[in-house]
């Protein structure tokens, strides 16, 4: 093993411990420290201090990222738009994520550039290793949002449930629909923090002044999930006709778990399908090799 490859394996090494860190520290330490902190009953006192500490880390990256994404800038409002309604689908509400997708593209880019000149000493074709490294860097930003566009929607679909379930017992219980989403979005902070996070948005659109109905369309709108977007529509008709709003929620929740059913069900039929091609692929060759090599090992000297 020469120089050059343990220096690319240190250096792989090296990117792919820090990039889990920092996503770690980024994604999950949060929720993590909410938990932890209501189940030791510390209240805000340890996620805070947990804010402290990474504050700085988290300061350094953001402003990394904003400088680096200034060549990518979307020059047109529509492009713009474009890109902070899916920030909007995968729950990414802060100012700068923008300019971080943008910066993370540059960043991307660079590296794997870099990467790709690495690889080319060793295994040749540089033209070919720099140019699918550098796509690759450039396109990992865009693949992450839209899996985090695609959690998003299942997070919000898992939860909507438990949540109406929720909602049911608040409006019979006396509180108003816009109450009612506030002490649903409390509860359902550390289960279904996507809920949460939509619901107090909603909230916080009523508290400042806008209508109750007009609030409901935006949630549906925003986050673009076909689920909330009947539940804003339901809630209206509700609101608008004077129907029991508690039956109207428990009718749709029931017709939610009956749609995750059907779904479970399908992706249960698509499995077998799903299963035949690593069978025929893999599984099958080497059954093949395993049964039939002695055979033909032992026919080899007789053919001759």
């Amino acid at each position: 093993m020469n120089d050059q490859t343990l220096f690319l394996i240190f250096a792989f090494l090296s990117v792919a411990i820090l990039t889990y860190w920092v996503s770690m520290m980024l994604l999950h330490g949060d929720d993590q420290d909410k938990l932890r902190s209501r189940l030791q009953g510390k209240g805000q006192t340890s996620s805070s201090a947990a804010k402290k500490s990474t504050a700085g880390t988290v300061t350094l990256l953001q402003q990394l990222g904003q400088a680096a994404s200034k060549p990518f800038m979307p020059s047109s409002r529509e492009k713009q738009s474009a890109l902070q309604r899916e920030l909007r689908r995968a729950g990414i509400y802060s100012n700068s994520a923008l300019r971080a997708i943008q910066g993370g593209k540059f960043i991307g880019l660079s590296l794997g550039l870099m990467v790709g000149y690495l690889l080319s000493l060793v295994m040749g074709s540089l033209f070919l290793m720099v140019s699918v490294s550098g796509l690759l860097g450039y396109l990992i930003p865009t693949m992450w949002l839209r899996m985090k566009v695609t959690g998003n929607q299942k997070s919000l679909e898992y939860g909507l449930a438990d949540a109406m379930d929720l909602m049911v017992v608040c409006v019979e219980a006396g509180l108003t629909v816009d109450a009612a989403m506030q002490r649903v979005g409390e509860e359902l902070a550390l289960v279904h923090p996507a809920i949460s996070r939509e619901f107090g948005i909603a909230h916080m659109e009523t508290r400042v002044g806008l209508p109750r109905q007009e609030a409901l369309k935006n949630l549906g709108v925003r986050t673009g999930n076909t689920a909330l977007i009947s539940l804003a529509a339901m809630l209206n008709q509700a609101d608008r006709f004077g129907t029991s709003i508690a039956q109207a929620l428990r009718v749709h929740a029931e017709t939610i778990r009956l749609t995750r059913q059907h779904k479970a069900e399908e992706m249960a039929a698509k499995s077998a399908v799903k299963m035949s091609f690593p069978l025929v692929l893999c599984i099958f060759p080497a059954t093949f090799i395993v049964l039939m090599g002695p055979t033909i090992m032992h026919l080899g000297p007789l053919l001759k």
